[in-house]
C-alpha cells in the first residue's frame, strides 16, 4: 500500500515574520546600509576628489614617521615593565651598574681530553693570538689588554677566568711543564670553581682532576655602553669583538653532519665555540639579511594573486589589472597612516613590527575582494555613482563590522605589560581603522573610475593608449556585444573566458558543489559534531602548551653560536644560577650579626645551593673572620660573638681590610663617602648560587619554567622578610630573573589577550550584525579557531612566549574577517528557507572570503624557508589561521546556518508549492 498526501487538504501557513530580535536586527543593517549608499553616491560622484583629499590626509599623518622611536633592546621590549625583577634591577645597577662584557671561548678537545698537553698548548696558543689582536673604533686602538678589566695579584694583568692562570698564561712554560694534570691540580682550586672552567671534568677519589671534555676561557672587559635610537652600542668592545671572531673566520662557519657548527678557524687538535656580547646581533642581523629575498617574494606572490583574482583576466577592457594596484596604493596610504600615527604618539618601533606589513596587506586584500564582489553584483544598467552607493550599501557594513572587531581586539591588548605587544597592538589597531577608511575612500573611488574607463571602452593597461594602438587593439563596444549576441567569444577577451558565475570559479564550486553538499541536513549535523570534537581535541592539547625559555630560537640553526650555547648547556648546563643578594643604606655597624646570618637564612631555602666557601661569597663573613684572625690590618676589638664593639673601629678596620686582604670584596660595598668612612655604607652586596633550574629537552637544555617561577618566588620572599637587615630588607638580583619573571605573567598574558579580544569579537558583532543567534555563531567560529590554533600550535612543538601572544592576537583578528563576512551576507540573503539563503550567501561572499584566505596563505608560504623565529613562528600561526578559518567560516558556520540561522533582515517566507509550503528534503 503507499499513502498520497493530497496538496489541497494542507492549508497555506501564514508569512513568517520576524522576531524581535528580527526586527532590531533590520532596523540596524538598514540604518547603516542607508548610510553607506549616501557616502557611496558622493563618492562615486566625485572619486578623484575623494582619492585627492584621502592622500593629502595620508600624507600629514604620514609625516609622524619622522618621529620613530625605535628599540631593538630585549629588555626593552620582552620583558614585564615595572615587575618586580625590572624594580630590584634598576636599584641594584643604580648602586652596582653593569660595567662589564663578558666573552667566552670553550675549546673542544678532538681527541676528548682536553688537559692533554697539545690540547692544552693549541688553547694557549689561540690565547695569546687573540691579546695580540688590534682594533680601531673611535679614533682608539685596542687590544685586549687596553679593553680588559685589570686584575691585581694575578698572573695577567687581566681578569681572565680559565686553568692557564697555573702557568701564567706562558707558553714556554706550560711547554717545559712535564706533568700539567699535576700542575693543575696544584693550583688549590675547588672542585666546584673546575667545573666551572672544565668541560665534562672527570674527578678521582680524592677530588684529583683526571681528566676534561674542554677548557673553557672568559675574558671580561670594561663596558662603553650607551644607548644610541633604542640600541646598545659599545663601539671599543664591538670592534674587538669583530676582529676577534673575524680572526677566528666565524663568517666562514662549517657544519657537520651531526649539526654542529663551528667557525672556520683551522686546529687539528681543538673545535673553537666563541660567545662574544655581538654574537647575537651578528646572528639577528644575518637572519634579517637572509630573508629580504623571501619577504620580497611573498609580497610579490599576493600582489600578483590580487592581480589575477580581482575579476575579467585576459580582458583588454574588463581586466583590473591597474585596479589591483590601486588596492595596493590604499593600503600602503593606511600602513603609512597607521605608523605615522603610533609615531607621534611615539610607540616604539621594534624589529616584530616587521611582520606588520604582511597583516595590513593580508586584511587589506580581503576588503578589496569584498567590495569587488559587492560591486559585480550591482546593476550594470544604473549609473556609476548608484552602482558605488549600492556596493558600499552591502559590502560597507559587512567590512566595518570586520574591522571595528579587530581594532578593538588590537587597542584591547595595547594594556599588555610587554613592551612590544603593547606598541605592535596600536599600530595594528590604527592601520586596521585606516585600513576600512582607505578602503571606501581610496580603493572604491578608484573602483568608479575604473568603471567608467570599461564604459568608455578604454584599455586596461593604459587609459591614456589610444583605441587602436598595436599594442591593445579594442574591438568597438557595439562590435563586441554584437558578437557576443550572436554566440560568439568576446573578440575583446585575450584568453581566460570568464565564466557566467559573478563569483567566478570559486564562486560557482562553493554554490554549486560545496554549499548544497554541507547543507544537507546529515552532512550538517556530521559537520558539526566533527568540528566539535576537533575543539575538545585541541582543547586538550591547548592545555599542555608550556612556557618555555625560546631565547635561542632566534638564533638561526646554522650559527656558530648556537652551536656554542648547545656546548655550553652541554657542560656547564647544570651548575646553578649565580645571583646577587643586595643591602641598602643603613646602619651596618648595629647590624653585623643579621647580616653574617644571611648565609644561615640562605641554607634554609629550597632553590638554594647550601653556601659554602664555593657556592657563597659573603664580606661581612669574612671581614668577621678577618676581625677574630687580627688581619684586617687595623686593631678592633671584638664581643664573645666575634664582632665589633666599636662603630669606629668597625667602618675603619672594614676599609682597611677591603683595602689589603679583603680586596676581592672591595667592589662589593658602596660608600657614603670613601673619604669618610665613618659617614657609613650606601649599599653592598653578596653573591649566592641557585641549584640548576634547567631540563632536558631532546638534545637540548632549557629552563623549566615552572620550577624558575618557584625559585624566584621563593628567593624574593625571602629577601623582602628580612626587615630585620640595614634598610628593611634585601634585594636578590640576576639578570636571570628579568626572563624568570617573564615566565611568570607571560602565560597570563597570553590567555588575558585573548579574553579580552574574544571578547570584543561578540560584543562588536552583537552590535553590528545585531542577531544574537548570528552573532553567537560567528563568535562561536572565531573561538573554535583560535582553539584550534592554540591545540595544533602545541603539537606543532611550539611553546608559549611573547612571539607566541602576537601571533595570537593577530590571529583573532583574521579569523573574525572569514566567518564575519559569511554571517552578515546570510543576514542580508533573501529566500525560501535556510538551505536557499546559505547557498546564496556561499555563492556570494563565498569566493570573496576564500579569495582572501588564499592570498594570506599564499605570501605566507615562503616563509617556511625563513631561518628567523619570527617569521617560521608568523607561518606556522598563519598556515593554521587561514585553515581553521576558512574550515570553520566556511564549511562550520553554514553548516549551522543552514540548521538553525535565523531570518533574514528583510524578513523571510515560506516557499508554497502547490498551495503547500516546501517541505525541505535534505536527507537526500
Amino acid at each position: 500500500t503507499s499513502l498520497t498526501l493530497t496538496t489541497s487538504s494542507v492549508p497555506a501557513p501564514p508569512a513568517m515574520g520576524r522576531s524581535i530580535f528580527g526586527s532590531i536586527a533590520g532596523k540596524i543593517d538598514e540604518f547603516f546600509a542607508t548610510k553607506y549608499r549616501r557616502l557611496g553616491l558622493l563618492v562615486g560622484s566625485r572619486p578623484l576628489t575623494t582619492i585627492g583629499i584621502s592622500l593629502l590626509v595620508a600624507g600629514l599623518l604620514g609625516s609622524g614617521l619622522s618621529q620613530m622611536k625605535s628599540e631593538s633592546r630585549a629588555d626593552k621590549l620582552w620583558i614585564p615593565q615595572d615587575t618586580q625583577a625590572q624594580k630590584d634591577e634598576a636599584t641594584f645597577t643604580s648602586y652596582f651598574p653593569s660595567d662589564v662584557r663578558q666573552e667566552s671561548i670553550l675549546l673542544e678537545a678532538v681527541s676528548g681530553n682536553a688537559l692533554e698537553k697539545s690540547a692544552l698548548v693549541a688553547a694557549l696558543s689561540l690565547h695569546l693570538e687573540i691579546e695580540a689582536i688590534t682594533s680601531t673604533a673611535d679614533g682608539v686602538d685596542d687590544n685586549l689588554r687596553s679593553l680588559c678589566v685589570a686584575s691585581s695579584g694575578t698572573s695577567h694583568p687581566c681578569y681572565i677566568s680559565s686553568v692557564f692562570e697555573a702557568w701564567g698564561y706562558d707558553l714556554a712554560t706550560l711547554s717545559a711543564d712535564p706533568d700539567p694534570l699535576a700542575t693543575l691540580n696544584g693550583l688549590g682550586k675547588s672542585m666546584q670553581d673546575l667545573n666551572r672552567i672544565l668541560g665534562a671534568v672527570q674527578f678521582d677519589a680524592n677530588g684529583k682532576v683526571l681528566s676534561a671534555n674542554a677548557v673553557s676561557i672568559k675574558y671580561f672587559l670594561q663596558s662603553h655602553r650607551v644607548v644610541v635610537k633604542g640600541e646598545y652600542e659599545d663601539p671599543r668592545g664591538e670592534g674587538w669583538e669583530e676582529a676577534v671572531l673575524e680572526y677566528l673566520k666565524c663568517d666562514e662557519t662549517k657544519c657537520s653532519d651531526d649539526g654542529v657548527c663551528v667557525c672556520g678557524y683551522q686546529s687539528s687538535v681543538v673545535r673553537v665555540f666563541p660567545s662574544f656580547q655581538r654574537s647575537w646581533s651578528d646572528a639577528f642581523g644575518a637572519v634579517i639579511k637572509g630573508d629580504v629575498g623571501l619577504i620580497s617574494g611573498a609580497f610579490v606572490i599576493m600582489i600578483w594573486y590580487l592581480v589575477l583574482n580581482l575579476g575579467f583576466l585576459g580582458h583588454k577592457v574588463k581586466a583590473r589589472t591597474l585596479l589591483a594596484w590601486g588596492c595596493v596604493i590604499s593600503i600602503v596610504c593606511a600602513g603609512v597612516s597607521g605608523y605615522g600615527i603610533s609615531m607621534w604618539s611615539q610607540f616604539i618601533y621594534s624589529p616584530v613590527h616587521g611582520v606588520l606589513p604582511f597583516v595590513i596587506l593580508g586584511i587589506g586584500v580581503d576588503d578589496s575582494f569584498v567590495i569587488m564582489n559587492a560591486f559585480d553584483r550591482t546593476d550594470p544598467t544604473k549609473s556609476i555613482p548608484e552602482r558605488i552607493g549600492d556596493t558600499l550599501a552591502s559590502a560597507g557594513v559587512s567590512i566595518m563590522v570586520t574591522s571595528l572587531t579587530d581594532f578593538v581586539a588590537f587597542a584591547i591588548s595595547v594594556s599588555s605589560a610587554l613592551p612590544a605587544l603593547s606598541s605592535f597592538c596600536f599600530y595594528m589597531a590604527l592601520c586596521v581603522l585606516i585600513i576600512f577608511t582607505m578602503q571606501v575612500t581610496i580603493f572604491t573611488p578608484m573602483v568608479a573610475l575604473d568603471a567608467a574607463r570599461v564604459e568608455k571602452n578604454l584599455p586596461f593597461c593604459c587609459s591614456c593608449l589610444p583605441k587602436k594602438a598595436l599594442c591593445c587593439k579594442i574591438v568597438p563596444k557595439e562590435d563586441a556585444e554584437q558578437a557576443i549576441s550572436k554566440g560568439e567569444p568576446d573578440p575583446n577577451q585575450m584568453c581566460c573566458a570568464p565564466p557566467a558565475h559573478k563569483g567566478g570559479n570559486i564562486g560557482r564550486f562553493m554554490e554549486n558543489v560545496l554549499a548544497p553538499a554541507i547543507t544537507r541536513t546529515p552532512i550538517a549535523i556530521g559537520i558539526v559534531f566533527v568540528l566539535l570534537a576537533l575543539s575538545g581535541f585541541s582543547t586538550w592539547r591547548a592545555t599542555e602548551l608550556r612556557v618555555e625559555n625560546t631565547q635561542r630560537n632566534f638564533v638561526p640553526d646554522d650559527s656558530y653560536l648556537l652551536s656554542t650555547l648547545r656546548k655550553q648547556d652541554l657542560y656547564f648546563g647544570n651548575l646553578g644560577t649565580r645571583f646577587n643578594i643586595m643591602t641598602m643604606p643603613g646602619d651596618y655597624f648595629s647590624k653585623q650579626k643579621e647580616l653574617v646570618d644571611i648565609e644561615h637564612r640562605l641554607s634554609e631555602l629550597d632553590y638554594i645551593i647550601t653556601p659554602s666557601s664555593e657556592t657563597f661569597s659573603s664580606w661581612a663573613s669574612d671581614f668577621k673572620a678577618a676581625c677574630a684572625a687580627g688581619t684586617t690590618g687595623t686593631s678592633v676589638t671584638v664581643d664573645s660573638d666575634g664582632f665589633v664593639t666599636t662603630e669606629s673601629q668597625y667602618y675603619e678596620a672594614l676599609g682597611t681590610w677591603l683595602a689589603a686582604a679583603g680586596a676581592k670584596h672591595a667592589s662589593n660595598i658602596v660608600w657614603v663617602d670613601s673619604s669618610n668612612l665613618e659617614k657609613g655604607i650606601f649599599a653592598t652586596k653578596m653573591t649566592a648560587y641557585i641549584r640548576s633550574v634547567n631540563k632536558q629537552v631532546g638534545d637540548r637544555i632549557t629552563a623549566n619554567s615552572d620550577e624558575a617561577i618557584k625559585a624566584l618566588d621563593e628567593i624574593q620572599t625571602a629577601c623582602s622578610s628580612w626587615t630585620d637587615l640595614p634598610g628593611g630588607k634585601a634585594i636578590p638580583y640576576s639578570y636571570s630573573f628579568l626572563s624568570w619573571e617573564t615566565f611568570k605573567i607571560i602565560a597570563e598574558q597570553m590567555w588575558f589577550s585573548l579574553l579580552q579580544c574574544l571578547g570584543a569579537v561578540l560584543i562588536i558583532t552583537l552590535g553590528l550584525i545585531a542577531h544574537p543567534l548570528t552573532s553567537i555563531l560567528v563568535f562561536l567560529c572565531v573561538l573554535m579557531t583560535i582553539v584550534d590554533i592554540i591545540g595544533f600550535m602545541q603539537l606543532w612543538g611550539l611553546s608559549i612566549d611573547s612571539v607566541l601572544v602576537i601571533q595570537l592576537v593577530i590571529a583573532v583578528g583574521l579569523s573574525v574577517d572569514y566567518a564575519a563576512h559569511v554571517g552578515h551576507n546570510f543576514m542580508m540573503q533573501e529566500g525560501a528557507s535556510r538551505i536557499e539563503r546559505t547557498v546564496k550567501t556561499m555563492g556570494d561572499v563565498g569566493a570573496a572570503v576564500l579569495s582572501g584566505g588564499i592570498s594570506t596563505f599564499l605570501g605566507v608560504m615562503l616563509l617556511a624557508l625563513s631561518k628567523s623565529y619570527v617569521f617560521r613562528v608568523m607561518f606556522q600561526s598563519f598556515f593554521l589561521t587561514v585553515i581553521f578559518g576558512l574550515v570553520h567560516g566556511m564549511v562550520f558556520l553554514p553548516a549551522c546556518l543552514s540548521l538553525v540561522g535565523p531570518p533574514s533582515y528583510h524578513g523571510e517566507e515560506a516557499k508554497v508549492v502547490d498551495g503547500n509550503p516546501a517541505m525541505e528534503d535534505n536527507c537526500k
